[in-house]
Protein backbone atom coordinates (compact mmCIF):
# COMPACT_ATOMS: atom_id res chain seq x y z
CA UNK A 1 0.00 0.00 0.00
CA UNK A 2 1.34 3.16 -1.06
CA UNK A 3 2.00 5.73 1.72
CA UNK A 4 -0.38 8.64 1.96
CA UNK A 5 3.09 11.21 3.30
CA UNK A 6 6.07 11.67 0.78
CA UNK A 7 9.64 12.74 2.06
CA UNK A 8 12.64 14.26 -0.48
CA UNK A 9 15.30 16.63 -0.08
CA UNK A 10 14.81 19.95 -2.30
CA UNK A 11 17.89 21.87 -2.58
CA UNK A 12 18.89 21.13 1.42
CA UNK A 13 15.43 21.21 2.85
CA UNK A 14 13.62 17.83 3.52
CA UNK A 15 10.10 18.44 2.03
CA UNK A 16 7.39 15.94 3.87
CA UNK A 17 4.17 15.93 1.89
CA UNK A 18 0.75 14.81 3.08
CA UNK A 19 -2.00 13.41 0.06
CA UNK A 20 -4.85 11.91 1.74
CA UNK A 21 -7.58 13.63 -0.28
CA UNK A 22 -10.00 15.67 0.34
CA UNK A 23 -9.34 16.86 3.52
CA UNK A 24 -5.92 15.10 4.53
CA UNK A 25 -7.34 13.29 7.92
CA UNK A 26 -4.84 12.14 10.16
CA UNK A 27 -5.65 8.92 9.77
CA UNK A 28 -3.15 5.63 10.97
CA UNK A 29 -1.36 5.94 7.82
CA UNK A 30 -0.71 9.87 7.68
CA UNK A 31 0.20 9.45 11.34
CA UNK A 32 2.67 6.84 10.45
CA UNK A 33 4.29 8.44 7.40
CA UNK A 34 4.30 11.58 9.32
CA UNK A 35 6.59 9.88 12.23
CA UNK A 36 8.64 7.94 9.35
CA UNK A 37 9.58 10.89 7.98
CA UNK A 38 10.54 12.84 10.44
CA UNK A 39 12.78 9.88 11.74
CA UNK A 40 14.25 10.18 8.36
CA UNK A 41 15.44 13.35 8.14
CA UNK A 42 17.44 13.25 11.19
CA UNK A 43 19.65 10.92 9.56
CA UNK A 44 19.95 13.08 6.18
CA UNK A 45 21.57 15.82 4.62
CA UNK A 46 18.38 18.26 5.33
CA UNK A 47 19.07 21.63 7.08
CA UNK A 48 15.49 21.92 8.01
CA UNK A 49 12.37 19.84 7.46
CA UNK A 50 8.96 21.12 5.76
CA UNK A 51 5.70 19.87 6.77
CA UNK A 52 3.17 20.08 4.00
CA UNK A 53 0.47 19.39 2.54
CA UNK A 54 -0.52 18.62 -0.84
CA UNK A 55 -4.73 19.34 -2.30
CA UNK A 56 -6.62 22.29 -1.40
CA UNK A 57 -6.07 22.06 2.73
CA UNK A 58 -3.68 21.92 4.74
CA UNK A 59 -4.45 18.64 8.06
CA UNK A 60 -8.26 19.56 8.26
CA UNK A 61 -8.50 17.44 11.49
CA UNK A 62 -8.90 14.02 12.76
CA UNK A 63 -9.97 10.87 10.24
CA UNK A 64 -13.65 10.81 11.56
CA UNK A 65 -13.91 6.94 9.95
CA UNK A 66 -11.26 6.33 12.82
CA UNK A 67 -13.67 7.68 15.89
CA UNK A 68 -15.10 5.20 17.92
CA UNK A 69 -12.09 2.25 16.85
CA UNK A 70 -9.04 1.33 19.09
CA UNK A 71 -6.51 3.61 18.24
CA UNK A 72 -3.23 2.84 16.31
CA UNK A 73 0.07 3.76 17.07
CA UNK A 74 1.53 6.37 16.19
CA UNK A 75 -0.98 8.28 18.55
CA UNK A 76 -1.12 12.04 18.14
CA UNK A 77 0.37 13.24 21.06
CA UNK A 78 3.77 10.61 20.65
CA UNK A 79 3.84 11.96 16.98
CA UNK A 80 3.25 16.02 17.81
CA UNK A 81 6.59 14.89 20.63
CA UNK A 82 8.25 13.04 17.73
CA UNK A 83 7.92 16.44 15.41
CA UNK A 84 8.76 18.79 18.39
CA UNK A 85 11.99 16.92 19.63
CA UNK A 86 13.66 16.89 16.38
CA UNK A 87 17.36 17.87 16.17
CA UNK A 88 16.72 20.22 12.90
CA UNK A 89 13.93 23.07 12.28
CA UNK A 90 10.26 21.64 11.30
CA UNK A 91 8.11 24.32 9.56
CA UNK A 92 4.94 24.27 8.83
CA UNK A 93 3.30 25.08 5.61
CA UNK A 94 -0.23 26.12 6.27
CA UNK A 95 -3.24 26.63 3.36
CA UNK A 96 -6.53 25.99 3.28
CA UNK A 97 -7.64 24.74 6.77
CA UNK A 98 -5.34 23.73 9.76
CA UNK A 99 -8.10 22.57 12.67
CA UNK A 100 -7.95 20.31 15.48
CA UNK A 101 -5.33 17.48 15.46
CA UNK A 102 -4.11 19.15 12.04
CA UNK A 103 -3.38 22.69 14.01
CA UNK A 104 -1.92 20.42 17.17
CA UNK A 105 0.63 19.15 14.03
CA UNK A 106 2.03 22.98 13.60
CA UNK A 107 1.51 23.60 16.99
CA UNK A 108 4.07 20.94 17.58
CA UNK A 109 6.68 22.39 14.36
CA UNK A 110 9.35 25.01 15.77
CA UNK A 111 8.38 27.45 12.92
CA UNK A 112 4.75 28.26 11.00
CA UNK A 113 4.58 29.88 7.57
CA UNK A 114 0.62 30.28 6.17
CA UNK A 115 -0.75 31.86 2.84
CA UNK A 116 -3.00 35.26 3.55
CA UNK A 117 -6.30 32.81 2.81
CA UNK A 118 -5.18 30.37 5.35
CA UNK A 119 -7.43 29.74 8.59
CA UNK A 120 -6.90 28.01 11.82
CA UNK A 121 -8.80 26.76 14.94
CA UNK A 122 -9.34 23.59 17.24
CA UNK A 123 -13.17 22.96 17.00
CA UNK A 124 -13.21 19.99 19.64
CA UNK A 125 -15.63 21.72 21.83
CA UNK A 126 -18.29 21.67 19.18
CA UNK A 127 -18.22 17.81 19.66
CA UNK A 128 -18.13 18.24 23.35
CA UNK A 129 -14.25 17.18 22.95
CA UNK A 130 -10.94 19.37 24.27
CA UNK A 131 -7.92 19.20 22.15
CA UNK A 132 -5.73 15.97 22.84
CA UNK A 133 -2.41 16.32 21.59
CA UNK A 134 -0.75 19.32 23.34
CA UNK A 135 -3.68 22.17 21.92
CA UNK A 136 -3.99 23.31 25.50
CA UNK A 137 -0.96 23.21 25.83
CA UNK A 138 1.42 25.01 23.63
CA UNK A 139 -1.13 27.06 21.75
CA UNK A 140 -1.50 29.11 25.56
CA UNK A 141 2.96 29.11 25.47
CA UNK A 142 2.38 31.00 22.02
CA UNK A 143 -0.63 33.50 22.04
CA UNK A 144 -1.33 33.96 25.63
CA UNK A 145 -3.68 32.51 28.31
CA UNK A 146 -6.54 34.67 27.45
CA UNK A 147 -6.22 34.92 23.63
CA UNK A 148 -5.73 30.37 23.95
CA UNK A 149 -9.13 30.48 25.87
CA UNK A 150 -11.13 32.15 23.38
CA UNK A 151 -10.12 30.28 20.74
CA UNK A 152 -10.34 26.53 22.16
CA UNK A 153 -13.71 27.48 23.92
CA UNK A 154 -14.83 28.92 21.05
CA UNK A 155 -13.52 26.66 18.22
CA UNK A 156 -14.06 29.49 16.09
CA UNK A 157 -10.95 29.55 13.45
CA UNK A 158 -9.40 32.31 13.04
CA UNK A 159 -7.79 34.00 10.04
CA UNK A 160 -3.94 33.77 9.15
CA UNK A 161 -3.27 37.74 9.17
CA UNK A 162 -4.87 37.64 12.89
CA UNK A 163 -2.54 34.33 13.97
CA UNK A 164 0.08 36.00 12.79
CA UNK A 165 -0.80 38.96 14.87
CA UNK A 166 -1.31 36.69 18.12
CA UNK A 167 2.26 34.69 17.43
CA UNK A 168 0.54 31.56 16.25
CA UNK A 169 2.04 32.32 12.81
CA UNK A 170 5.75 33.39 12.60
CA UNK A 171 5.18 34.42 8.36
CA UNK A 172 3.19 35.34 5.68
CA UNK A 173 4.10 34.08 2.34
CA UNK A 174 2.31 34.89 -1.20
CA UNK A 175 2.78 33.05 -4.40
CA UNK A 176 3.44 29.27 -4.62
CA UNK A 177 3.32 27.80 -1.38
CA UNK A 178 5.30 25.44 -1.66
CA UNK A 179 8.22 27.55 -3.49
CA UNK A 180 7.81 30.16 -0.38
CA UNK A 181 7.82 27.89 2.73
CA UNK A 182 11.30 26.13 1.07
CA UNK A 183 12.85 29.41 0.52
CA UNK A 184 11.89 30.57 3.65
CA UNK A 185 13.37 27.51 5.44
CA UNK A 186 16.72 27.97 3.40
CA UNK A 187 16.57 31.76 5.37
CA UNK A 188 16.22 30.07 8.71
CA UNK A 189 18.93 27.82 7.92
CA UNK A 190 21.09 30.18 6.71
CA UNK A 191 20.75 32.37 9.87
CA UNK A 192 21.19 29.51 11.89
CA UNK A 193 17.68 28.88 13.33
CA UNK A 194 18.06 26.24 15.67
CA UNK A 195 14.75 24.41 17.07
CA UNK A 196 12.24 26.30 18.68
CA UNK A 197 10.35 24.20 20.99
CA UNK A 198 6.97 25.35 21.80
CA UNK A 199 6.89 23.60 24.75
CA UNK A 200 9.85 25.35 26.16
CA UNK A 201 8.48 28.78 26.30
CA UNK A 202 7.17 30.45 28.55
CA UNK A 203 3.18 31.21 28.96
CA UNK A 204 2.34 34.94 29.17
CA UNK A 205 0.54 34.84 32.63
CA UNK A 206 -2.84 36.32 33.73
CA UNK A 207 -4.07 38.61 36.07
CA UNK A 208 -5.37 36.89 39.41
CA UNK A 209 -8.94 36.10 39.28
CA UNK A 210 -9.05 35.95 35.61
CA UNK A 211 -10.07 31.95 35.38
CA UNK A 212 -12.62 31.98 37.64
CA UNK A 213 -14.24 35.17 35.64
CA UNK A 214 -14.03 32.97 32.49
CA UNK A 215 -15.44 30.35 34.15
CA UNK A 216 -18.15 32.24 35.25
CA UNK A 217 -19.22 33.59 31.83
CA UNK A 218 -18.72 30.05 30.54
CA UNK A 219 -21.16 28.72 32.70
CA UNK A 220 -23.72 31.39 31.36
CA UNK A 221 -22.64 31.14 27.91
CA UNK A 222 -22.18 26.82 27.44
CA UNK A 223 -24.76 26.40 30.37
CA UNK A 224 -24.32 22.93 31.27
CA UNK A 225 -21.68 21.76 28.62
CA UNK A 226 -18.88 19.93 30.42
CA UNK A 227 -15.98 20.58 27.63
CA UNK A 228 -15.75 24.38 27.76
CA UNK A 229 -14.91 23.97 31.62
CA UNK A 230 -12.22 21.16 31.21
CA UNK A 231 -10.31 23.48 28.81
CA UNK A 232 -9.96 25.98 31.49
CA UNK A 233 -8.77 23.24 33.83
CA UNK A 234 -6.40 22.53 31.52
CA UNK A 235 -5.20 25.64 30.17
CA UNK A 236 -4.41 26.61 34.22
CA UNK A 237 -2.61 23.45 34.00
CA UNK A 238 -0.30 25.21 31.39
CA UNK A 239 -0.24 28.25 33.04
CA UNK A 240 0.58 26.30 37.02
CA UNK A 241 2.36 22.76 35.96
CA UNK A 242 5.38 21.22 33.76
CA UNK A 243 4.51 20.70 30.23
CA UNK A 244 4.61 16.98 31.06
CA UNK A 245 2.55 17.34 33.66
CA UNK A 246 -0.34 19.54 31.81
CA UNK A 247 -0.11 17.02 28.89
CA UNK A 248 -1.51 14.13 31.38
CA UNK A 249 -3.89 16.43 32.98
CA UNK A 250 -5.05 17.42 29.32
CA UNK A 251 -5.28 13.62 28.35
CA UNK A 252 -7.23 12.94 31.05
CA UNK A 253 -9.67 15.61 30.52
CA UNK A 254 -10.18 14.79 26.79
CA UNK A 255 -10.87 10.89 27.85
CA UNK A 256 -13.13 12.35 29.93
CA UNK A 257 -14.88 14.32 27.63
CA UNK A 258 -14.46 10.95 24.60
CA UNK A 259 -16.61 9.01 27.53
CA UNK A 260 -19.46 11.35 27.96
CA UNK A 261 -22.74 10.46 27.07
CA UNK A 262 -22.51 14.62 25.80
CA UNK A 263 -20.09 14.53 24.19
CA UNK A 264 -21.37 11.02 22.56
CA UNK A 265 -24.96 12.92 21.41
CA UNK A 266 -22.85 15.77 19.60
CA UNK A 267 -20.82 13.08 17.34
CA UNK A 268 -23.52 10.92 16.57
CA UNK A 269 -25.65 14.57 15.89
CA UNK A 270 -22.35 15.53 13.22
CA UNK A 271 -22.35 12.23 11.60
CA UNK A 272 -26.30 11.94 11.18
CA UNK A 273 -26.22 15.61 9.62
CA UNK A 274 -23.27 14.52 6.88
CA UNK A 275 -24.84 11.29 6.14
CA UNK A 276 -28.15 12.93 5.96
CA UNK A 277 -26.31 15.36 2.88
CA UNK A 278 -25.62 12.03 1.02
CA UNK A 279 -27.78 10.68 -1.68
CA UNK A 280 -27.43 6.56 -1.60
CA UNK A 281 -26.14 5.43 -5.20
CA UNK A 282 -25.51 8.81 -5.93
CA UNK A 283 -21.14 8.95 -6.78
CA UNK A 284 -19.44 11.69 -5.11
CA UNK A 285 -18.49 13.19 -7.84
CA UNK A 286 -21.64 13.96 -9.44
CA UNK A 287 -22.26 17.37 -11.16
CA UNK A 288 -25.28 19.24 -9.46
CA UNK A 289 -27.83 20.79 -11.28
CA UNK A 290 -29.90 23.74 -10.93
CA UNK A 291 -33.50 23.32 -10.32
CA UNK A 292 -36.06 25.64 -10.99
CA UNK A 293 -37.73 27.28 -7.94
CA UNK A 294 -41.53 26.78 -7.03
CA UNK A 295 -42.93 30.08 -4.93
CA UNK A 296 -44.50 28.11 -2.01
CA UNK A 297 -47.66 31.15 -2.43
CA UNK A 298 -47.71 30.55 -5.62
CA UNK A 299 -47.54 26.99 -5.81
CA UNK A 300 -50.99 26.83 -3.29
CA UNK A 301 -49.10 25.23 -0.27
CA UNK A 302 -49.88 28.45 1.71
CA UNK A 303 -52.19 30.89 2.13
CA UNK A 304 -56.26 31.10 2.27
CA UNK A 305 -56.71 32.36 -1.07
Amino acid sequence: MTSPVSYELVDGIGVITVDNPPVNALSHAVRQGLQEAIQTAQQDESGAVLVACAGRTFIAGADITEFGKPPQEPHLPDLCNTIEASSKPVIAALHGTALGGGLEVALACHYRCALPGAKVGLPEVKLGLLPGAGGTQRLPRLVGASAALDMITSGNPVAAQEAAGLGLVDKIVEGELRDAAIAWCQELVEQGAAPRKTSELAVERVPAGALDEFRDVLAKRARGQVAPQKIVDCVEAALRQPFAEGLRIEREAFMECMRSPQSAALRHMFFAEREAAKVRGLAKDTPLREIARVGIIGGGTMGSG
